[in-house]
């Protein structure tokens, strides 16, 4: 940073005085410049991956993992002398980085905006607003890619699947008219959480609540969420989607493409819902072999007053 210091003279009655004015002119040299060549979104290699097992045994897996992503590489935030986490910073006063903490804050200004909107939406319903409305190409329209190596990241790229992104890459103005929405209740979260094996001890800890208060517990596929993902695929599946309309009258056409391994049924195939009001939608999964590579698929939801709504699938073993 150069700064510049400057006076000036001016004459009065006769008399010549100089004022000195500490005032500054400053310029910046250096540092990065934009680059609106780079393909984007991209998802980079350290960002973290699908699925989420809690074990080798994809116990309780059937939940996709990330939800979506945002911006979050070259996008700068302070960091703190305080900060123990980046040892290659020690000693120093003041730094900058970037990375997924830096994509946290997007993704919490959007929820505010959706929330300053609609306030009678639940975390789930703001959730749903935002994956749902989630976009899957870059800004050629061709698909985001993500990196799978350290070495030479944008060599080793290709496609990503719900499992580097999840739904898509987050778009503020869509997300804010989702047209339909999937919610969850704190009661449906306490079913699922009550139904995994072991986990009463855990949830009285975090919740002051005891287990045998639900009676009914429901799976994690069957959770209502704006995704579907299934961790072992026994012959067949069917699980329940309710989609709630909080825009005006319309009529949706449902479409969908089947993971690799997998025959998808939907029903029904068109709807038309009102304003406030839910539609059970029911997918049918039959395993076509036995794989055990994961596999992904789409329902796509395609309103007559142009919203569009995007759930994921994903299956990993399928044992026909």
């Amino acid at each position: 940073i150069l700064l510049q210091y400057y006076n000036s003279s001016l004459e009065r009655d006769g008399l010549s005085r100089k004022i000195v004015r500490f005032g500054a002119v400053a310029s910046i040299s250096g540092g990065l410049k934009a680059n609106y060549s780079i393909t984007a979104p991209k998802v980079m290699y350290y960002s973290a991956r699908g699925p989420d097992p809690e074990d080798s045994s994809l116990d309780d897996a059937d939940i996709m993992k990330p939800n979506l992503v945002a911006p979050g590489n070259l996008i700068w935030a302070a960091w703190s002398s305080l900060g123990t986490d980046s040892v290659e910073f020690q000693g120093e006063s003041f730094a900058m980085m970037s990375g997924t903490s830096m994509a946290a804050p997007h993704i919490a200004g959007l929820a505010a905006l959706i929330k300053q909107k609609f306030p009678h939406f639940s975390p789930a319903a703001i959730a749903s607003a935002l994956s749902t409305t989630a976009s899957l190409y870059d800004k050629s329209g061709g698909p985001i890619m993500a990196q799978r190596a350290y070495a030479n990241p944008d060599v080793n790229q290709s496609p990503a699947t719900p499992f580097d992104m999840g739904s898509g890459f987050v778009n503020a103005t869509a997300a804010l008219d989702p047209g339909l929405i999937l919610d969850s209740t704190y009661e449906d979260y306490m079913s699922f959480l009550c139904g995994i094996n072991g986990s009463g001890p855990v949830v009285l800890n975090y919740t002051g609540q005891n287990c045998w208060v639900y009676n009914s517990t429901i799976g994690s596929a069957d959770l209502n969420l704006p995704s579907i993902t299934i961790s072992r695929l026994q012959q067949s599946k069917t699980v329940e989607r309710t989609v709630t309309n909080i825009a005006g009258n319309e009529t949706y056409k449902v479409g969908w493409s089947a993971p690799y391994g997998v025959s998808v049924k939907v029903t029904p195939t068109r709807f038309f819902i009102g304003t406030g009001e839910k539609q059970i939608l029911t997918i049918m999964f039959n395993a076509t072999m036995n794989n055990s590579v994961a596999s992904f698929g789409r329902i796509g939801l395609f309103g007559d007053q142009g919203h569009k709504i995007n759930i994921p699938l994903s299956v990993i073993l399928k044992f026909s």
